[in-house]
C-alpha cells in the first residue's frame, strides 16, 4: 500500500499543474497586445506558479527513493544501530533509531573536538615555556627548564616523519634555535621537564588493560615530546611497535637535551623532571598551531592521545581541574549549554576508547550540521580513497574525495559521521553508529561502503520533463 502513495500524489500533482496551466494559458491569450513602442517583460515563471510543481516533486521523490534505500542499509546492520541523515537545507531526509544511546568508538572525538572549540576557542595555542633562574653573560648557571603547557602535538622532524601524511605539528627543534637566538652558550645544570600543568595519570581507568600495553595512546603528560614514546620505527606509524616512556617528562627533556647539543649547548648534567622554582627569567615560548588545526589532527589521524589531552586541557579552562573526569563533565556540560541534543550522552574520555561512552546519531548530526561543511571541524575529517583514516577506504570512482568523516572502531563498534557531497552538489551531513558483540569489521565497513555509495547518487528520481505539464 506504502508504494502505491507516491505514483498516485505524483499523479495528482501532475493533474494539477497541469490544469493550472492551462488555465494561465488561457488568461494569458485573453488579454490585450501590449503596445509596438512597450517593451516587452522577459518570460518569468511566478514563484507559486504550477510550473515550479516538478521541481519540488522530484526532491520529495528523490527522499523517498534515498530513504528506502538507506532501509536496506539498516536491514544489514545489528539490531544496536542508528543512521541519520540530513539534506544540505537541514531537512531530516532519514532517521532510524537518531536518539537511541550507542557506544560511539572514535567519533566520540567530534565530540571532544567540538567541545574544545567551546571551551578554548579556534585561535587559541599551547604554550611550552624555557626558563633559567641565573644567566650570566649566555651561561645557564643551573638548570633551564622546560615547562609543559599540555601541547598535545609537539614532536620532533623524524617523529612526523614516520607518517605517510604530512599533519599540523609544533616543531620542537624551533624552542631550541630561539634559546641560541637567545643567547645561551652553556648549561651548567640539567634539563628539567616540567609537567604539572595536568594530573600525573598517564591513562584512563574505564579502559581496558589492553590499550595500554598496545601504545593506544602514549603516557598521558602535559609536557609529551612525540606522544611520550622513547623510541620509535622512523618507518611505520603503528604505535604498537613504540616504546612507551615511563617518565615522559624526563624523555621531552632528553629530546630537547640532544637538540640543545646539536646546536653547540652542551647540558652538564642528565635530563630529569622537577618543580621550578619562582622568580625565573623566560628564555624562549614556543606556540603551537592553533586550536582548529590540532583539532583537525586529531580528527584526521583520530589520534588518542591528542583527544586525551584535549579533555585535560578543558578540564582546567572550564573547571580549574585539569583531569580526565573534569574534562569529561565539563564537556558535557559545555555542550549542553549550546543547546546540542545531549540526552542519553554520556562522555567518559576523549578518545572513544573506553565503552563507557554513550553517544546518539541526533547529536552527531545536530553537531555537524552546526558546524557545517565549511567549518574547523569538517576541514579536519578524514577524507575517503584521499586521506587519514579513510586513504584506503571508498576509493571507487563514483565515492573517491566525496565522504568527509570521523570513523570509530572497536571490537564491539562501528561508527562513521560526516558529510558527502551527492551528485547534483549538495552536501548530505550523515551519522551511523552500529553495536553489536564481537562485530566482523570487514562486514562493517561494507555496510558502510554501501551507505556512502547511496549519498553520493543523490538525488535519485523521474527527470523533471517526465514530471511536467505536457
Amino acid at each position: 500500500m506504502r508504494k502505491l502513495v507516491l505514483p498516485l500524489l505524483l499523479l495528482i500533482a501532475a493533474g494539477v499543474a497541469a490544469w493550472m496551466a492551462r488555465e494561465a494559458d488561457r488568461e494569458a491569450a485573453a488579454l490585450s497586445e501590449p503596445a509596438a513602442s512597450s517593451p516587452q517583460p522577459s518570460p518569468v515563471t511566478p514563484m507559486f506558479s504550477a510550473r515550479r510543481l516538478p521541481t519540488f516533486i522530484r526532491v520529495a521523490t528523490s527522499n523517498e527513493v534515498l530513504a528506502e534505500d538507506l532501509v536496506s542499509v539498516v536491514n544489514e546492520s545489528p539490531e544496536a544501530s542508528c543512521l541519520v541523515v540530513h539534506s544540505s537545507s537541514g531537512e531530516e531526509v532519514f532517521n532510524h533509531n537518531g536518539t537511541l544511546p550507542l557506544v560511539p568508538a572514535s567519533a566520540q572525538k567530534l565530540v571532544t573536538g567540538a567541545a574544545a572549540l567551546e571551551a578554548l576557542g579556534e585561535d587559541f595555542t599551547y604554550k611550552t615555556v624555557v626558563a633559567a633562574e641565573s644567566i650570566v653573560d649566555g651561561v645557564v648557571e643551573g638548570d633551564l627548564w622546560l615547562i609543559g603547557g599540555g601541547d598535545p602535538i609537539i614532536a620532533t622532524e623524524r617523529y612526523i616523519g614516520r607518517y605517510p601524511e604530512a599533519h599540523a605539528f609544533t616543531d620542537l627543534a624551533e624552542l631550541a634555535d630561539a634559546v641560541v637566538a637567545f643567547g645561551i652558550t652553556e648549561v651548567r645544570g640539567a634539563v628539567v621537564g616540567v609537567e604539572s600543568r595536568y594530573d600525573l595519570e598517564r591513562s584512563v581507568a574505564s579502559w581496558p588493560p589492553r590499550f595500554v600495553d598496545q601504545n593506544q595512546t602514549g603516557p598521558l603528560s602535559a609536557l609529551s615530546v612525540n606522544d611520550g614514546f622513547s623510541r620509535y620505527p622512523d618507518d611505520n606509524e603503528a604505535n604498537q611497535l613504540a616504546t612507551r616512556s615511563e617518565q615522559p617528562a624526563v624523555n621531552s627533556a632528553a629530546i630537547f637535551d640532544d637538540l640543545l647539543e646539536a646546536r653547540g649547548i652542551i647540558p652538564q648534567q642528565s635530563a630529569k623532571t622537577g618543580e621550578p622554582p619562582n622568580g625565573m627569567q623566560e628564555i624562549a615560548v614556543l606556540e603551537s598551531p592553533p586550536m582548529t588545526d590540532v583539532v583537525g589532527q586529531m580528527l584526521a589521524n583520530s589520534d588518542n592521545s591528542t583527544a586525551e589531552l584535549l579533555l585535560k586541557e578543558i578540564g582546567l579552562a572550564a573547571r580549574n581541574e585539569p583531569t580526565t573526569a573534569a574534562g569529561a563533565a565539563a564537556s558535557g556540560v559545555l555542550m549542553t549549554r549550546a543547546g546540542f541534543k545531549m540526552a542519553g550522552v554520556v562522555v567518559d574520555d576523549g578518545s572513544g576508547l573506553s565503552s563507557e561512552n554513550q553517544l546518539t546519531c541526533d547529536l552527531l548530526i545536530d553537531l555537524l550540521d552546526r558546524a557545517g561543511p565549511e567549518s574547523a571541524i569538517a576541514g579536519g575529517l578524514a577524507i575517503g580513497g584521499e586521506r587519514g583514516t579513510l586513504r584506503e577506504r571508498f576509493q571507487g570512482a563514483d565515492v573517491t574525495g566525496k565522504i568527509r568523516g570521523k570513523t570509530g572502531s572497536l571490537n564491539e563498534v562501528s561508527a562513521l559521521a560526516g558529510f558527502a557531497e551527492a551528485a547534483n552538489g549538495d552536501i548530505l551531513t550523515f551519522a551511523y553508529i552500529a553495536n553489536q558483540p564481537e562485530l566482523n569489521p570487514n562486514r562493517a565497513h561494507a555496510i558502510q561502503e554501501d551507505l556512502g555509495e547511496e549519498l553520493v547518487e543523490y538525488p535519485e528520481g523521474p527527470a523533471l520533463a517526465d514530471l511536467g505539464p505536457k
